[in-house]
């Protein structure tokens, strides 16, 4: 139960990633805003996201991550209200920074709260693939529901939507997430920070560069060069979506049993295919080209998420849960960050969506293969 309590924290986290995504045109009318206020409802959630999140990790660590988890709901909780309200897009933008400040709360507290309890390596490895794969399944479920919600309801309702949820757990994260299990350290520690910790924090960092920058490339191949609507996006998203949700809880138990470069190793692997698939997409391609797209993203970061995570966690004493996950998340959000406007920026500046993707294919598989590199290099 507790296990699963934590799931909902990264899954609320990672929805907001994506719910928005399809929203972005019903909001830039309903609002009235310009490409770059639109850009802003994104990119103000995923900045502050990324900035706090190793601030609230070491946070964790001093004041214990109970506190940091249930501060992070409230927070997240109020944020959501607010945008699901604001009525011009100044505010919307700063109730999703204020969204952001909850999500770097939740995020590394969540995970720190599970390496506190989970002693035994294989068991955390375990219990790091659902966490994982519950992160990866909002990222299925944002753009279905988001779809769901626009069309029915309006693009407020991507927002309200966490309201219940919130309701339903915050009591329940009051009564069952408990203190630390490791004993503190009064003393000063200071760190050695190997390369395995480097380097899996590095892999991280160019799984979410490209893996989210290639998600909004396709979601935008989707709605804006095919002219597909919200919903049909979302549903035409499922190849790629599908497998992260599926494969996270899988990926924790090869990792549990062979060690986190196998799983990293086939992801990568497979991302780099992924990519490089781009090139076969053509101006007069239709829905069908990017499916092979979908599927080597979905399958390798499926695999490559749970063992990158864990790799990370691994390389820190226990009782600095809360730095790992904080260093580690802050490298994939801000990172990925990057990524998402790396791949708008390149895609609205290349003469043709197509051209641009192909662009996009060569940078995508030249990550790939340089992250393949360095975890043969560092990860054990």
């Amino acid at each position: 139960m507790l296990l699963a309590l934590l799931c909902v924290g990264i899954f609320l986290v990672q929805l907001d990633v994506t719910v928005v995504n399809v929203a972005l045109p019903t909001i830039r009318t309903g609002l009235e805003t310009s490409a770059s206020g639109q850009q802003w409802v994104v990119s103000g959630y995923m900045i502050a996201l990324a900035g706090l999140l190793l601030v609230c990790g070491v946070l964790g660590d001093r004041i214990g991550h109970r506190r940091v988890v249930l501060t992070g709901l409230t927070v997240f909780g109020c944020a959501s209200l607010v945008c699901g309200i604001a009525p011009n897009i100044e505010l919307l933008i700063a109730a999703r920074v204020l969204q952001g400040v909850g999500a770097a709360l939740l995020l590394p507290g969540t995970l720190a709260v599970i390496t506190d309890q989970y002693v035994d390596k294989a068991e955390r490895a375990r219990a790091v693939g659902i966490w994982a794969g519950a992160g990866a399944l909002a990222l299925v479920a944002g753009p279905i529901l988001g779809g769901v919600l626009v069309s029915g309801f309006g693009w407020r309702a991507v927002f309200l939507i966490n309201l219940p949820i919130i309701a339903l757990v915050l009591p329940m994260a009051w009564r069952m997430v408990p203190q630390h299990r490791t004993a503190r350290r009064e003393t000063h520690i200071r760190l050695r920070i190997g390369a395995a910790f480097v380097g899996a924090n590095v892999v991280s960092g160019l799984m979410n560069l490209v893996g989210l920058g290639t998600l909004l490339a396709l979601t935008l191949y989707l709605q804006e060069h095919l002219d597909q609507s919200a919903l049909r996006a979302g549903l035409e998203l499922l190849p790629v979506l599908l497998p992260l949700a599926v494969l996270g809880p899988v990926s924790g138990r090869i990792t549990a049993r062979y060690g986190s470069r196998l799983p990293m190793s086939f992801g990568l692997a497979l991302g780099a295919i992924g990519s490089f698939c781009l090139l076969a997409v053509r101006p007069d391609s239709r829905y069908a080209a990017v499916i092979p797209v979908e599927l080597c993203l979905g399958i390798g970061m499926g695999l490559l998420t749970a063992a990158v995570v864990h790799a990370a966690i691994a390389a820190l004493p226990p009782d600095r849960a809360g730095l790992a996950s904080g260093v580690n998340n802050t490298a994939r959000q801000a990172v990925g960050a990057a990524g998402v406007a790396l791949y708008s920026a390149v895609l609205s500046h290349s003469a043709t969506f197509t051209t641009g993707l192909h662009t996009l294919a060569w940078t995508g598989g030249a990550l790939w293969v340089l992250g393949l590199g360095i975890t043969w290099l560092t990860v054990d």
